[in-house]
């Protein structure tokens, strides 16, 4: 069965969500920065081209900063998200340092973010939670661990035995939670590691449209948990918008009632992203991925196709392959254009019988290089697919 509708994963989301919020940080900054029109316009002004940059403000600002954000993934419809983010800078980096490394195009070392969120949208689904981005021992140890509870009104619709649409509304409400820790092989840009998930939810079907009898018609409680091992390399220049470099990773994880879940299956997944500068204006990105699952996974847990113009999640499967390229032309040192395309897979097996299908959407937008000392772009991308137009508020890259 390959499955269409707006299903999704609770994190996907909330992930586009928080990459947005940054464009649209401006609009509740604190009331006494705003009191203040000189520090106000220092604190905001890149000093070397007089641009309006964040730099200094995620680098210096004490204490949270709010951020609110559109959310516009098309699987929970439109909505707004409320966030609380810090970046926690090591005791060596300096504003002027980091700005002076981004101009050179030297390889930049990440912060670590903390944050924490709430999110609405018009459909009534709504989530909370809160994760850190740990960078310890000068990047040797990466650590993400991100956690909340949220409920979601969704569509799923499956073709049936007979050619015949399926349509199913449902919710889906629960808890979350995921940890990774990666290790770097030492004077390498490889990583080894460990992860850890566990989600408990409920799920209750509202309507069935075209005959009972494919999924349960009475709420249904589980847990799914995992423990996994991973295989990674990074290599970008910077995390939020990389100019060259790769990020790759090789990941299995076993779902066992071991560790306190109700399923028993194993998943792997591959995913390659690369960056090429085509001389000094250009950037070419590539992103390769593909993820399969055993026969036991929970409908809620099986891999989609994830790519701009396709609902979050909509076509999914028990394996899954896609690819997406993205052009971005930096038509000034602030501003650039991007374009951008990706083809999804799809193959799932509903009572013996085996079905494919294939997704693609594609579009364009455009960037502003909000933070210069971090190298974080910021813009809108209008995206196309054969489910109709989609727009995304896109902050640092569109792939993670």
């Amino acid at each position: 069965m390959t499955l269409r509708g707006s299903h999704t994963n609770p994190v996907v989301p909330l992930s586009r969500a928080l990459r947005g919020a940054a464009i649209l940080a401006i609009m509740l900054l604190p009331i006494s920065a705003a009191a203040q029109e000189g520090g106000f316009r220092e604190r905001f002004r890149d000093p070397r081209d007089g641009s309006f940059d964040m730099s200094a403000w995620l680098a210096e600002a004490y204490g949270f900063l709010p951020l609110v954000s559109i959310i516009t993934e098309p699987a929970v419809d439109y909505g707004f998200s409320a966030a609380l983010a810090f970046f926690h800078r090591p005791d060596d980096w300096t504003l002027e340092g980091a700005r002076e490394a981004f101009q050179r195009g030297e390889r930049q070392r990440p912060p670590s973010i903390s944050v924490g969120m709430g999110g609405y949208t018009f459909n009534d689904s709504w989530m909370v939670g809160g994760g850190h981005l740990g960078i310890w021992r000068e990047d040797r140890l990466r650590y993400t661990g991100f956690g909340g509870y949220g409920s979601f009104n969704l569509q799923l619709a499956g073709l049936s035995v007979g050619e015949k649409d399926l349509v199913f509304q449902y919710n889906m409400e629960g808890w979350f939670l995921m940890q990774s820790l990666r290790w770097r092989i030492p004077d390498s840009s490889w990583f080894v590691g460990g992860t850890w998930n566990l989600a408990g939810l409920t799920t209750e079907f509202k309507g069935l449209e075209g005959g009972p009898g494919i999924l349960p018609t009475t709420p249904r409680e589980s847990r799914n948990g995992a423990l996994g091992g991973l295989l990674a390399y990074d290599s970008r220049d910077n995390v939020f918008t990389p100019n060259r470099g790769v990020n790759a990773k090789a990941e299995v994880k076993r779902f066992d009632q071991a560790f306190l879940g109700d399923y028993d299956y194993w998943e792997g997944s591959l995913v390659g992203i690369g960056f090429v500068p085509l001389g000094s204006r250009w950037v070419l990105g590539t992103k390769a991925q593909a993820a399969t699952v055993g026969d036991n996974a929970p409908f809620w847990a099986l891999p989609g196709v994830y790519i701009r113009g396709i609902p979050a999640q909509r076509y999914v499967g028990q394996s899954m392959v896609q690819l997406e390229g993205e052009l971005r032309w930096d038509w000034t040192e602030r501003w650039s254009l991007v374009g951008f395309g990706g083809w999804g897979w799809t193959e799932s097996t509903l009572r013996d019988r085996t079905s494919a299908r294939s997704v693609a959407a594609g579009g364009g937008g455009f960037r502003y290089l909000i933070a210069r000392a971090f190298g974080m772009r910021a813009g809108v991308d209008v995206a196309y697919g054969e489910d109709g137009f989609a727009f995304y508020i896109t902050t640092g890259s569109a792939w993670r």
